[in-house]
């Protein structure tokens, strides 16, 4: 066990099931990833949302379920679909993956940013994985500098997930947010939402 953050140091083993402290461990999301629809989904969703923003809506609104997305231009702002949420978590050492176990409806591909926080208690782990309920996670809040470049980011974990390739990380873009972590440090798996680092 990190005496310094609490976590097991063997967290991400894909061979041991195993369970975190029993008192609070302080995590981030660094990363978040819709694991129930398909990249195409999410992707087209994404891209009736931008026309939508560019139009005058707001970024931030969850959008309406059955909002069609044949419309181009203005119209209701669709909302992604939501099924099972994934996670990659940090306690600022160490990075591991989590999904929703029973679900935490207050979290959304929206409304949550990079840097949320949350504390961690008695979380199962299988094979690598947190299995995140309510009763085992607390939701604190705040955000990073990750957030200056969600968009890019899930433009481009969706592409990769589709085998597109990745395209160049804008010249406009916050270079202290983009070295937190690097599009080459992406390893292959499902499309992240909002995050630098795809789920497998």
């Amino acid at each position: 066990m990190d005496h310094e953050t609490g976590l097991p140091l063997d967290i991400c083993d894909l061979n041991k099931n195993q369970v975190t402290p029993d008192t609070p461990t302080l995590v981030e999301i660094i990363s978040l990833t819709e694991i129930g629809y398909s990249a195409f989904q999410l992707d087209q969703v994404r891209k009736v949302r931008e026309e939508r923003i560019k139009a005058g809506s707001d970024e931030y609104e969850e959008g309406e379920e059955d909002a069609d997305t044949e419309i181009e231009g203005e119209g209701p702002m669709p909302k992604y679909p939501r099924a099972m949420l994934s996670f990659m978590l940090s306690d600022g050492k160490t990075s591991f993956k989590a999904c929703e176990y029973k679900s935490l409806p207050e979290l959304s591909l929206v409304s949550t940013p990079l840097g949320f926080k949350m504390h961690l208690k008695s979380v199962k782990v299988v094979r690598g994985v947190a299995h995140l309920e309510p009763s085992n996670v607390t939701l604190l809040g705040g955000h990073s500098g990750l957030q200056a470049l969600k968009s890019y980011y899930f433009r481009q974990n969706l592409r990769q997930r589709m085998g597109l390739p990745i395209e160049p990380i804008p010249e406009q873009a916050d270079q202290n947010a983009a070295g937190v972590l690097p599009p080459s440090s992406r390893p292959e798996g499902g499309a992240s939402t909002y995050g630098p680092t795809p789920l497998q």
